[in-house]
């Protein structure tokens, strides 16, 4: 009976609306004189099971101007349901003695948090790392304020030597430690209609050349920095892929252009790399020569996809679609392709693109500030601004089609994706930018994507003997089934989709119930949000915060589903295989039974499989009942590391690598051997 089943039901914390991370206090300013300072929220799970996150907050300092910003940390230790401050991160200047650091006295924007998979160099596996856009002393601001205090800048407060650091913590986030100096650039933007040459003339020994937006990732062996370069560059080698600097760019007026590009660092040596192309932009003419950099590409994102391919998805500004795409074989060599300026990611239309998407569903969404995410089973998940939903490729392949899912939290400039392992949902972080109106404010929200962590049940009516399903339909109704409810009863066994007739059942904070289907996460939800009389039911996404259903059980044994919204209607089965509110009956159709009988109980371990590709070592796994939760390795002689994607051995010798996975129910896999070379 779900009465007794009820005291286990809530054994996760669960946030499908969220809440507000952080809002900027009455009495703080913003230092650009709008509203818009608590944006680029970035959040990453340890091995714990703990969530870090991390945003920018550009309040004016005690300097009374940028100088001494920090940038804040916050943690979840209930799988994202709640939050707190956790720790500053100082800029460099702060922490460390070296040289290359002195500059750089604010700690200001688009981190990037990563858990260490493997030791590189001095940065042991499982260390936290944090990348983030620094600066140093805002001079035309300084400068405009001494002559009129009243004035405010147009953009971020015009600083110079904008730079990208790198900082790492051993204590789960509680203290930081500064590392070094990813890449370097000069100015960023001009303000009261000065431009970049007034600037650089007006302080002639910076550029008016930014970095930003980095992205870290370990491949072959060595830290990975992806990040938009504003540097001035004539081209690329066509070999290498190694940036060709324009000789002039700290004296030439600056051309606006921008590359997508990555250095590396083997964790020992003084310095990162030279930077190599990723996306080089249109060519065009300026200041008496060919430039790369046109359309500025930026805010790179980079996954594995489940036929050993690589996506890189990442904003474009020169026409079409303002969301590109790449895939590559090597996510060192997207350069290679010869392609200055990628795909469209869906077409603007309505006509299927290079990426397919399903129907009923929209094309991938525009707007940038696109984030992709690859789940342990291989789904790839991304977002983009222009929309509060999601799209899921459930295949994980290059070339699969894309399902589009609404989610609880609203679009935004920038809305951050993190899998919580624990839970099998994906945590959300949003943040606007939106002006001076628009509150500074970072949210956060949950949302169930499918074949999230704990038990599924069939729910049998009394009356009929048939179970509550969806048709085989995985998504939302709207998107999917043309705009009809589509949670109905039907004989057990009668879709070819299983996990369609499987719920989850969710004890909410209040109490109230949430059945959420195992094929994708939806919710049996009232179709038109309004508890009335005849009302039918459909699947939506959980997003109402009281609970829908309260469970009241029934002297013989059975259980009822009563309305939250109106506690005189209950969940009915209809003559036509409806499901309804009406009042209550004695007749068995409103009477449930939840029981794992009915379904083929999850005892069946996920399968693994491993291929080698020189020295690199990729991973997948699949399981058809309660889904993976992860993925594990281990070189011989070493202990078990967490999966997250492709994992480079360094070295000639031959070596043997353990794997293993484990699904939702606790599953584990036999271990597997494979030989790397």
């Amino acid at each position: 009976m779900l009465a007794l089943l009820a005291p286990g039901l809530a054994a996760q914390a669960y946030a499908p609306v969220g809440g507000v991370l952080y809002q900027l206090p009455d009495g703080q300013d913003c230092l650009k004189g709008l509203g818009n300072c608590a944006v680029y929220p970035k959040a990453v799970q340890l091995p714990g099971g703990r969530l870090v996150a991390a945003f920018e907050r550009s309040t004016v300092q005690a300097s009374g101007s940028a100088v001494g910003q920090t940038m804040p940390v916050y943690a979840s230790d209930d799988d994202g349901s709640s939050w707190y401050p956790l720790s500053e991160v100082a800029p460099p200047a702060d922490l460390s003695s070296a040289p290359e650091a002195q500059k750089y006295t604010s700690n200001w924007t688009n981190p990037y948090l990563y858990v260490m998979p493997e030791t590189v160099g001095s940065l042991a596996q499982g260390t936290l790392v944090l990348a983030s856009v620094v600066s140093g002393d805002d001079y035309y601001y300084l400068e405009h304020k001494a002559a009129d205090p009243s004035w405010t800048p147009s953009n971020d407060g015009d600083r110079k030597d904008v730079g990208i650091a790198l900082f790492a913590s051993t204590d789960e986030g509680a203290s930081w430690d500064f590392v070094n100096v990813v890449a370097a650039g000069g100015w960023q933007g001009g303000s009261a209609g000065a431009t970049g040459q007034n600037i650089a003339d007006a302080n002639t020994h910076a550029q008016v050349d930014p970095v930003w937006e980095p992205y870290l990732m370990v491949r072959d062996g060595v830290l990975v920095a992806y990040y938009s370069d504003e540097n001035d560059y004539v081209g690329y080698d066509p070999v290498t892929g190694v940036a060709q600097l324009d000789p002039d760019n700290d004296t030439a007026p600056d051309t606006d252009a921008q590359i997508l590009a990555h250095r590396t660092w083997d964790g020992t040596s003084a310095a990162w790399s030279a930077p190599v192309v990723d996306v080089a932009g249109t060519t065009f003419t300026a200041n008496g020569k060919q430039m790369i950099g046109g359309g500025r590409p930026g805010m790179a994102n980079v996954v594995p996809t489940t036929d050993g391919r690589w996506m890189l998805t990442y904003e474009y500004w020169g026409g079409g679609a303002n969301v590109r795409f790449k895939m590559a074989d090597d996510p060192l060599r997207y350069f290679a392709d010869g392609d200055p300026v990628g795909q469209e990611i869906s077409r603007g239309d309505g006509a299927q693109g290079a990426l397919p998407y399903a129907d009923g569903s929209q094309g991938l969404s525009w707007g940038g500030s696109p984030v992709t995410i690859a789940l342990p089973d291989g789904r790839l998940v991304y977002n983009a601004s222009g929309s509060g939903d999601v799209w899921v490729n459930p295949s994980g392949r290059s070339d699969g089609t894309w399902t589009q899912m609404h989610t609880t939290l609203g679009s935004g400039y920038s809305r951050n994706l993190t899998y919580d392992a624990t839970t099998g949902r994906v945590v959300i972080l949003q943040g606007v930018w939106g002006g001076a109106t628009t509150p500074a404010v970072i949210r956060y929200a949950d949302v169930d994507l499918g074949g999230s962590a704990g038990t599924y049940y069939q729910v049998t009516n009394r009356a009929t003997g048939l179970v509550i399903g969806t048709g085989g339909n995985i998504t939302d109704a709207d998107l999917g089934n043309s705009d009809t409810p589509d949670v109905r009863l039907e004989q057990p066994g009668a879709t070819s989709v299983a996990a369609t007739q499987w719920w989850h059942l969710v004890t909410k904070d209040d109490g109230g119930l949430t059945l959420l289907n195992k094929a994708g996460g939806r919710a049996a939800s009232i179709w038109t949000g309004n508890a009335t009389d005849g009302q039918r039911i459909g699947q939506w996404v959980d997003d109402r915060a009281g609970g829908l259903w309260d469970s009241i059980p029934t002297t013989n044994g059975y259980v009822k589903l009563r309305s939250r919204q109106s506690p005189t209607l209950f969940l009915t089965a209809g003559a036509d295989g409806d499901l309804r509110l009406a009042p209550a009956t004695g007749d068995g159709s409103q009477e449930w039974s939840f029981s794992t009988t009915g379904i083929t109980a999850d005892t069946t371990a996920p399968q693994v499989t491993a291929s080698v590709t020189g020295r690199t070592l990729t991973l997948t796994a699949a399981d058809a009942g309660s889904g993976v939760a992860s993925i594990e390795y281990r070189p011989q002689g070493k202990g078990w590391s967490t999966y997250t994607g492709p994992v480079t051995f360094k070295g000639g010798r031959s070596l043997s690598v353990e794997h293993r996975a484990t699904d939702a129910a606790g599953n584990v896999s036999p271990v597997g051997t494979v030989v790397v070379p």
